[in-house]
């Protein structure tokens, strides 16, 4: 009698797993733009990152849900290199999606910022 109520209730809590799946809260998905919208990225990743506003290309985000920044060598009065100055990895940058809302999230830190403004759609490729 006893392996019939253990049998049971494992059964029931499988089948609840399974309900509770299909409603889970979905997860960001890679996404690109529906439009060129440089400016509002370039806001949105000086928000992230607590700098200034950064360049970015007109067409960021168009082709790709990734962007790499490469961080300018230092120099020095004279235009030249300042030795061990040059040796920073490049910052990366993906756009994503959740339901309708943008976001933009820096690769190494995690750190993401809500693009609210920002029209996106998910990246099928």
């Amino acid at each position: 009698m006893l392996n019939k109520k253990v049998l049971f209730i494992i059964a029931a809590l499988l089948l609840y797993g399974c309900t509770t799946a299909e409603t889970a809260t979905p997860k960001l998905q890679h996404a690109l733009l529906t439009k060129p919208q440089s400016e509002l990225i370039a806001q949105g990743i000086a928000r992230l990152m607590r700098s200034e506003n950064i360049a970015v290309a007109d067409d960021v985000f168009m082709q790709r849900s990734l962007m790499v920044v490469d961080n300018v060598t230092k120099t020095d009065a004279l235009g030249n290199p300042i030795m061990g100055k040059q040796l920073n990895m490049p910052d990366r940058y993906e756009l994503l999606i959740k339901n309708d809302l943008c976001f933009v999230r820096h690769l190494d830190s995690k750190a993401t910022e809500p693009l609210p403004d920002v029209k996106c759609k998910l990246n099928y490729k």
